[in-house]
């Protein structure tokens, strides 16, 4: 599960095409790390002693070290935390909205997405206010994303390349909502899902769309068949 996600992290990061959106920074915690002090830490685990850098790099699935891949740091961390977290996360927020507008907007060929998506933008330009608007016709355009199965930092099977309607509209949910438990049903929504490969996910059929009744729900209620191709 650790490995999918730090994949996954990578995923929403490398979307982050512009540094000046105060999002990445926002949302991910990178370089070197200090205490409340200002004292750099130290590595305790496989770099012990060593000064504490994240790092972009996570050249394996299987195994990271303790400095390799950002880490999340969109939700402020309770002072004295270690392992768990009481930290509450939005389930459904403002901006959101103003997203799923654009998206019907587009949708339904409306004018009118482009200013709802710019609103949302302003908050992470606001040293270069010009850079936060965005066009209907932008919104229309294919996602900046690199899709295809990854090796070695390398796409080494691109996969679909179909072009992605309202692409770049899939780009801005990502940047925007990154942590916030939406990306795979806007993957599917966007048909891209079970169509498309990126880092260590190929496509793996339409059914998993849905998930699998659990076999405790099934063995508790026998008028329940489980969904297809789950069997």
């Amino acid at each position: 599960m650790f490995s999918t996600n730090i994949f996954l992290f990578s995923f929403i990061f490398s979307l982050f095409c512009i540094r000046i959106d105060s999002r990445l920074t926002d949302t991910w915690l990178m370089g070197p790390q200090y205490d409340a002090n200002g004292e750099q830490l130290k590595g305790t685990y496989d770099k012990q002693g060593e000064p504490f850098v994240y790092t972009k790099e996570v050249p394996s699935a299987s195994y990271t070290s303790e400095m390799e891949g950002y880490r999340m740091n969109k939700f402020e961390v309770a002072e004295g935390s270690t392992h768990n977290s009481t930290t509450d996360i939005p389930v459904f927020r403002y901006t959101h909205v103003l997203l799923m507008k654009a998206e019907c907007l587009l949708r339904t060929n409306q004018g009118g997405a482009g200013e709802l998506v710019t609103q949302v933008r302003q908050r992470a330009f606001k040293d270069s206010p010009a850079k936060a608007t965005v066009t209907d016709e932008q919104l229309r355009q294919n996602s900046a994303y690199q899709y295809g199965y990854v090796e070695n930092y390398q796409i080494v099977d691109p996969g679909n390349q179909d072009p992605i309607q309202f692409g770049r509209l899939l780009d801005e949910y990502a940047w925007e909502l990154v942590w916030e438990i939406h990306r795979r049903r806007d993957l599917i929504r966007f048909g891209i899902y079970t169509k498309k490969s990126w880092l260590s996910h190929k496509p793996q059929g339409d059914y998993r769309t849905v998930f699998p009744i659990p076999d405790g729900i099934i063995n508790a209620n026998p008028n329940l068949e489980q969904n297809p191709d789950y069997e």
